[in-house]
């Protein structure tokens, strides 16, 4: 829908006759406020991507924003504890536990509505949620269950599955 605006004001100022002056100024107003909006973000995102173990705060905050189940603007103890509120991770685990591969797994599949194979239809969790995104090529390359995730490898887990979802909608 964002797009579709900026589109549509940039259409409207190319259509009305007026100096070059103004469409800069337009376009510089227009990227300006689009960038601040982005900028908690765009900060957790390069932090994401040099970290080398995900906490279960930093997976609970991406997979929640990105599944757009949580605004924005929660910081990563608000979307730890919406993690836990929804039953997704045992109440022993703590906003600094590094996130398991596996366990990652589950969180895709439960944000994202995933459906899964027959065995985690009938036992959903994360060891067969592990199973479903490795035959999904979610996972792809050598992994374990128990390996700890990189923000990297979320972030590539995370595009992929906005890649199935994008085939299956």
């Amino acid at each position: 829908m964002k797009n579709f605006i900026n589109r549509s004001i940039l259409l409207d100022i190319s259509n009305v006759r007026c100096d070059m002056k103004v469409k800069h100024v337009a376009l510089v107003l227009m990227l300006v406020g689009t960038t601040c909006a982005f900028g908690q973000s765009n900060q957790f995102i390069d932090i994401l991507l040099e970290t080398d173990s995900l906490s279960a705060g930093q997976a609970a905050y991406l997979v929640l924003v990105a599944s757009e189940r949580l605004d924005e603007k929660t910081d990563e103890a608000g979307a730890f504890k919406a993690l836990i509120d929804l039953g997704w991770v045992s109440e022993q685990t703590q906003m600094d536990t590094p996130m398991r591969t596996k366990d990652y797994c589950y969180l895709l599949m439960k944000a994202f509505d995933l459906k899964g194979g027959l065995l985690y239809s009938l036992f959903p969790g994360p060891r067969y949620a592990y199973r479903q995104m490795v035959s999904s090529q979610v996972i792809q390359g050598r992994s374990d269950p128990a390996m700890v995730v990189t923000g990297s490898r979320a972030m590539r887990m995370l595009g992929r599955v906005f890649d199935i979802q994008e085939i299956s909608s």
